[in-house]
């Protein structure tokens, strides 16, 4: 069973709306590097890449599958440039998945306003 099983519904929703891409595990990876679940909702807008990132943490040893963040990412790539400007607001850090599944309607409703309203004077 998936632990996205509650919310991937939501997450569909939102990425149609969006006219965004949904993205499930990394599919791109080898599958033996697909060790973990992870929800990625991203799109392009005015030329700005935004991203909604569901993932469990990073850690020195691994992943760690306990924990979890719910993450915005805005970054401006042009293809040319050595830095690439970027703004980033975690809005779940290192909480259980329950946390992110109990509020996924906050943190979508957030993620949205938060990323439909960055353009490029907010990125660093």
């Amino acid at each position: 069973m998936s632990r996205f099983e509650n919310i991937d519904w939501k997450l569909d929703d939102l990425a149609n709306k969006l006219n965004a891409q949904l993205t499930r595990d990394r599919p791109d990876y080898p599958q033996n590097l697909r060790t973990f679940e992870e929800r990625r909702i991203d799109w392009i807008d005015n030329g700005i890449m935004k991203a909604i990132i569901i993932q469990p943490n990073f850690e020195v040893n691994g992943v760690n599958s306990n924990i979890w963040n719910f993450i915005n990412v805005a970054i401006f790539d042009d293809g040319y440039s050595f830095s690439r400007p970027k703004w980033i607001s975690i809005l779940v850090d290192k909480k259980d998945f329950s946390l992110i599944e109990d509020n996924i309607d906050e943190l979508l409703l957030k993620s949205e306003e938060n990323l439909l309203n960055i353009s490029f004077k907010d990125l660093m």
